[in-house]
């Protein structure tokens, strides 16, 4: 039997007002060299439910509430050595965000959806164009 196996994941796109949230993340996560913007979410934990790891996920980065969440895409994530399946998930959250990861996150920024940076994570860049082209996608 294979010692690995893939992991899953939650990317958590937020919405505000035709806004969406992005992290910047730290030196510690550069991709090809380079800082990218990346969405919320990590691991989903061993019986917890897709919803529970959201609102655990949303909570522990940015110290606010789910109002309300929709699965939108799967996508397949090779980076650092892992292999994570990751959840594509379209939230809105109620309360003002709070800096709570700074080892990994160095700030969080509203970005007009229209204006979206070009130096994503993938799994972000995945998960935006699905919500963009208003359709499930998957990724590998």
């Amino acid at each position: 039997m294979n010692a690995k196996s893939p992991k899953a994941g939650l990317n958590i796109l937020i919405l505000k007002n035709k806004q969406v949230l992005l992290g910047l993340l730290t030196k510690k996560w550069l991709y090809h060299g380079k800082q990218v913007f990346g969405v919320p979410g990590r691991d989903l934990h061993f019986k917890e439910t897709i919803g529970n790891g959201v609102k655990r996920n949303i909570k522990d980065e940015l110290g606010v509430a789910v109002t309300t969440y929709e699965i939108i895409s799967v996508n397949a994530n090779y980076e650092y050595g892992n292999h994570y399946i990751g959840i594509g998930v379209v939230a809105k959250i109620k309360g003002e965000i709070k800096h709570l990861k700074k080892e990994d996150w160095e700030k969080w920024q509203w970005f007009d959806i229209n204006q979206i940076p070009d130096n994503l994570f993938p799994d972000a860049k995945n998960l935006i164009k699905c919500y963009l082209e208003n359709k499930v996608c998957v990724a590998y």
